[in-house]
């Protein structure tokens, strides 16, 4: 990266164009007196202290004391995490703030809805969903699709993917531990590609585009809990229900604890192995929507297109769990973790 570019970052996270020159030249030199770093820099003999003691004050310069003065420059890993960490607090700080202003004047959760336009950014948008998930991704695409996304499925060893595609044959990427293969079987009235990450987001496509009209191609990118909470049901019903499974998981030899925010996740994933199964359960009573945790094991479960729940048994009692939004069953489950 050329020395222009460099600052006009450091200027993008609040430094002056002095104080970028200045904490850049003092990476080149080491400790240095305020002299050498006007003669290096060519910042004007007047302004370096004012640009130094800044540069101290924002934690990118310390100053070493001693006859003469020396200015250290402060490790850039050290700076730039401290300023990452600050920012993101910062972010979630504005985001809290502005749901609250958003909740007061309408009651509920800001629904997050866009239309992409363009495949590359498609494609874009369906790494970032498996790049950031943190427990389990569903995908249902066409294999020509699912290609594309091939080296960010094989770096995610961490989390469950249920997969569904028209495969002819499984390819050795696919052939991981953490998941599970199914090959389409069809439902035409109803063909549509999602790439589900936890409930956090969701992408949404019809066909795929032909080369000329990539540039006109439009995706649906949701990040709304109840909307997304949907999509996992039409995934699991319409989808994987009616389709083959081709490879499955291999319990035995992920790492535990396992954990999941889609009870019929939990559910497919119990299939390939013998219940029971230690978990731990943490939701809320459906009653009282008091907070609450079970760690117990998991006894047996329920799966319809209607109804997805678990037995799980702690302190002495068999509780009924389904999943979000459950209001059947005892506990509404928001996040499953199968200890063993």
């Amino acid at each position: 990266m050329k020395e222009e570019e460099i600052i006009e970052k450091l200027q993008k996270l609040g430094l002056t164009k002095y104080e970028s020159l200045a904490y850049i030249t003092l990476l080149k030199l080491g400790p240095s007196k305020a002299t050498d770093i006007t003669k290096e820099s060519g910042i004007p003999h007047t302004r370096v202290y004012d640009v130094l003691s800044s540069l101290h004050r924002k934690g990118f310069v310390d100053v070493m004391h001693g006859a003469p003065r020396l200015y250290k420059p402060v490790n850039p890993e050290v700076v730039l995490e401290k300023i990452k960490e600050e920012f993101i607090e910062d972010l979630e700080n504005l985001k809290a703030a502005f749901l609250e202003l958003y909740r007061q004047v309408h009651g509920e959760e800001l629904p997050e809805i866009w239309t992409i336009q363009g495949f590359e950014n498609t494609v874009e948008r369906a790494e970032y969903v498996i790049r950031t998930a943190k427990h389990e991704v569903l995908i249902n695409a066409p294999f020509e699709f699912l290609r594309l996304l091939k080296d960010e499925i094989k770096r995610r060893k961490d989390i469950i993917f249920v997969i569904i595609s028209n495969f002819e044959e499984i390819p050795e990427w696919l052939n991981a531990d953490n998941i599970i293969l199914a090959k389409t079987g069809g439902a035409p009235w109803l063909m549509a590609s999602w790439i589900i990450g936890d409930i956090d987001y969701a992408l949404f496509f019809g066909a795929l585009p032909r080369d000329k009209r990539r540039e006109k191609f439009y995706s649906f990118w949701a990040k709304s809990p109840k909307i997304i909470q949907n999509y996992m049901h039409w995934f699991y019903t319409i989808y994987l229900d009616n389709s083959e499974i081709i490879k499955p998981l291999n319990y035995g030899k992920l790492p535990k604890p396992l954990s999941f925010v889609n009870i019929r996740t939990l559910i497919t994933v119990l299939k390939f192995t013998e219940l029971p199964r230690r978990a731990e359960v943490i939701g809320r009573l459906v009653e009282t929507k008091e907070p609450v945790t079970l760690d117990g094991e998991i006894v047996e479960y329920e799966y319809t297109p209607l109804m997805a729940n678990v037995t799980v048994k702690a302190s002495g009692k068999e509780w009924k769990v389904g999943g979000i939004g459950s209001y059947f069953e005892d506990v509404e489950g928001e996040k499953f973790i199968l200890l063993e």
